[in-house]
């Protein structure tokens, strides 16, 4: 056993940080000679979630055929398990030069549509629960009400996917806000937006203090909190917003714009770098990626042939995010500014 020491090359992944968060305090080997006997694993012949991840990963990549067709199943795995370590550099690369690589992985964005689907099918279950025809005092589904049913339903099964998914940060800061957020409805109180995102923050520091470290921690919030602050200024300007598809257009282009300006700054003082085609090419990956995309890929676990045709669909917007991405000037980069001017 020894130290763990890794590199500490900018931009770069920083494996003796990762193994600090793990826990992880000396590295080894375990060699087996002809006299020696075969190394066995510690949790053979047990069940963890991290076991279950490992063979959903090898089931979408084993179902794919050729180089081609495994890169992008490689993009499948990554949103079912949040194992991003099975997406090709290339590709990465193209994520990061228009700026969607937080949608390639488990995203706050792909928990929130999950737990909204789960929410809304157990309302709608627990709503024809009195077909069962069962006494009230055996009827769970007369004691509580469906929408309190459907609250805890989509936080309880959000969670079990961010813990399948590998518990990230984007992850745990959306459960822990679509937590408080239930817990206050269910109390019948209403917090205003600045103390449930404050808490989130806290509670998520709590638990671990070296997330502070991270700039995915400060990625996530930033842009919820901006996403809070901005929706507050619009709907106290303009009243309610416009209902319709019209509304939900103007409103997804008016909350990218200004997350996109929100992040840049810090996007710039923690890579160096930021995408001058992040925000088309957002409008275009986002609504893909969580409304055709992600379903087929987590619907694959219910039915494997789905996890193909989510490959399939991930070509098209493959090819217009490199087409994006060869596009002069498609990212601005800027030498690391000194700590006098990132303080």
């Amino acid at each position: 056993l020894k130290q763990p020491h890794g590199a500490r090359n900018p931009q770069g992944f920083d494996y003796e940080l990762w193994l600090w968060e793990q826990g992880v305090g000396a590295t080894g080997y375990v060699r087996s000679g002809p006299r020696d006997v075969p190394p066995r694993r510690l949790t053979e012949g047990g069940w963890s979630i991290e076991r279950w991840r490992q063979s959903v990963r090898d089931r979408i990549l084993g179902d794919a055929g050729d180089a081609e067709s495994r890169r992008f199943a490689g993009i499948v795995a990554a949103l079912v398990t949040g194992d991003q370590n099975v997406i090709e550099r290339a590709d990465w690369e193209v994520f990061r030069a228009t700026g969607v690589a937080h949608l390639m992985s488990i995203s706050g964005l792909h928990i929130t549509m999950f737990a909204w689907l789960a929410a809304a099918c157990i309302g709608w279950a627990w709503r024809r629960s009195a077909r069962l025809g069962l006494p009230a005092r055996w009827d769970p589904c007369q004691r509580l009400p469906a929408p309190a049913a459907a609250l805890i339903g989509g936080v309880l099964l959000a969670t079990g996917y961010a813990l399948f998914s590998g518990w990230g940060v984007p992850a745990q800061r959306t459960v822990l806000m679509l937590a408080v957020v239930a817990l206050l409805r269910l109390a019948g109180r209403r917090w205003p937006w600045q103390q449930v995102w404050l808490l989130a923050c806290a509670t998520r520091v709590l638990a671990d203090p070296w997330a502070l470290l991270q700039p995915g921690f400060w990625l996530s919030f930033v842009a919820v909190g901006v996403l809070f602050a901005s929706d507050f200024v619009a709907g106290s300007a303009y009243g309610a917003s416009a209902g319709g598809l019209l509304g939900h257009v103007r409103k997804f282009l008016r909350e990218q714009w200004v997350v996109t300006l929100a992040l840049t700054p810090l996007s710039l003082l923690l890579f160096g770098q930021v995408s001058a085609v992040g925000a088309l090419a957002n409008l275009a990956a986002i609504p893909w990626v969580t409304l055709v995309v992600t379903p087929l890929a987590l619907l694959g676990m219910l039915w494997p042939p789905l996890w193909q045709a989510a490959a399939v669909s991930l070509e098209p917007l493959v090819a217009l995010l490199q087409a994006l991405a060869a596009w002069p000037g498609a990212v601005l980069a800027l030498p690391a500014a000194p700590l006098w001017a990132a303080g």
